[in-house]
């Protein structure tokens, strides 16, 4: 899934209201947008690089060899 569910945001926020969720994310520095009602849509992707940057290294992502370009 792309997005975190209701039920996830609910968890992470502590909030079940949609407007105290965007709240809580915006003063946690996490980007969100909205859908049509109001409600906030975190990347899942984003969510996982935030509580496990260690993810990343592991799934094989490396920083680019900027070097490699000159």
């Amino acid at each position: 899934m792309l997005f975190l569910s209701s039920d996830e945001l609910q968890e992470l926020t502590g909030f079940k209201l949609a407007s105290r969720q965007c709240i809580w994310l915006t003063d946690h520095a996490y980007p969100y947008d909205t859908n049509h009602s109001g409600k906030p849509k975190v990347l899942r992707s984003f969510l996982e690089q935030r509580l496990c940057p260690s993810i990343t290294s592991i799934q094989g992502f490396e920083e680019p060899n900027f070097a490699a370009l000159r």
